[in-house]
């Protein structure tokens, strides 16, 4: 049995056992202590749906879907999966103190008012679903499916079980950006617990669909703002909002002068993070590298591929004396592999071989660690 004590966040593995996880690997909005979230497993089917801002069209030829090598074209579903309620049952039997939540569903498959109750009985605390909109219209035309209006209607039979329901918006111009303030107002009626706001987000390969204007964005806070005070429901803007507008999402961390030349290598969107951080130090440089593989449009430091770290460095001219590069460990998935298939020792390797020590940090506090150490690790 695992001692969950002092740590604040979990995934539900396919045995039902629990492992450490932190809220990078969730969607940045800060998460209670004691969360275990419920993912796909590898049984999982498909969601059954083919919305139009799907990650996985607008992904480039080269990328690899970390699977064998393979492009991985399927869009798993939790609800879909033949042992769902048996990994909720052992998980909340063995760790009963912990909160468990399913996520990665958009609860268009395998659901029915019997299921919920079902899986209500077998430990289920939450829910967090991709609901994108409470007009049944725009849900069936925003997920290309006849029958995603009828997850709106089931929405009550969670509350009915006692089972909290956190509602994922994803808002999509021309689609259902401009039915946020109905949409808030409708989901706090239908007894949703928790609301999400979320910009669109892609490549330059996505068809069909827009990013959200800077006056967009404005628009979206301000509703938030405006609706979250008169509903019951708690309304949560994504800290990417703020991002897009060149605001950091969270504080700036204190970063010390380090022993060697250090390259902070990271994404557009953490950029703000660091900027002001790296200010007044004469051995620290900030690496800002724009995602090209992806066409330019993502800054999550989540999705760098190796390439375009690659080039980026390349580019530089480092100093004589010996010299750090502090990878941001987002860039690497659960299997140690980037977006565009090179692993973690491999892109260290390589680095290595251009001169660098190499670091690699998954918070803030990892990198003012690593700046503070007296002998970096190479």
């Amino acid at each position: 049995m695992r001692d969950t004590k002092g740590i604040e966040i979990f995934e539900v593995d396919e045995h039902g056992y629990v492992h450490p996880i932190d809220e990078l690997d969730l969607d940045l909005i800060p998460e209670p202590e004691g969360l275990a979230v419920i993912p796909p497993s590898r049984d999982a089917g498909p969601c059954c749906n083919d919305c139009i801002f799907c990650y996985i069209r607008q992904n480039p030829p080269e990328v690899l879907r970390r699977n064998g090598g393979k492009v991985d074209t399927t869009k798993h579903d939790t609800l879909n999966d033949p042992n769902l309620e048996e990994r909720v049952e052992k998980a909340s039997e063995r760790y009963p103190e912990l909160t468990f939540r399913i996520v990665d569903t958009a609860g268009n498959v395998g659901l029915d008012a019997g299921r919920i109750e079902d899986l209500a009985s077998r430990g289920l605390d939450e829910i967090q679903i991709s609901v994108h909109t409470a007009v049944p219209e725009t849900r069936c035309e925003l997920m290309r499916n006849p029958n995603a209006d009828r997850l709106l209607e089931l929405l009550p039979a969670f509350e009915d079980v006692g089972v909290r329901v956190i509602a994922d918006l994803v808002l999509t111009p021309g689609y259902n950006l401009e039915e946020l303030p109905f949409s808030l107002r409708r989901l706090d009626e239908l007894g949703v617990s928790e609301i999400r706001v979320f910009p669109v987000g892609g490549t330059d390969l996505a068809e069909g669909f827009r990013f959200p204007t800077e006056e967009e964005v404005r628009w979206i806070l301000r509703v938030c703002d405006e609706v979250g005070g008169e509903v019951e429901s708690e309304v949560r803007p994504s800290p990417t909002l703020r991002a897009l507008l060149g605001e950091p999402v969270e504080d700036p961390p204190d970063l010390p002068e380090p022993d060697v030349y250090t390259y902070l290598v990271t994404g557009e969107l953490a950029a703000p993070v660091f900027e002001p951080a790296v200010e007044g130090l004469d051995r620290v440089e900030l690496v800002v590298v724009k995602n090209r593989v992806f066409g330019g449009v993502i800054g999550a430091a989540g999705l760098l591929t190796a390439g375009d770290v690659l080039r980026e460095l390349e580019s530089l001219n480092p100093p004589e004396e010996p010299s750090m590069v502090i990878l941001p460990d987002a860039m690497f998935g659960p299997d140690g592999v980037t977006l565009d298939g090179v692993g973690k020792d491999e892109l260290i390797g390589r680095l290595a071989g251009m001169g660098f020590l190499v670091e690699v940090c998954r918070t803030p506090d990892d990198v003012a660690a690593v700046l503070s150490s007296p002998v970096p690790t190479v």
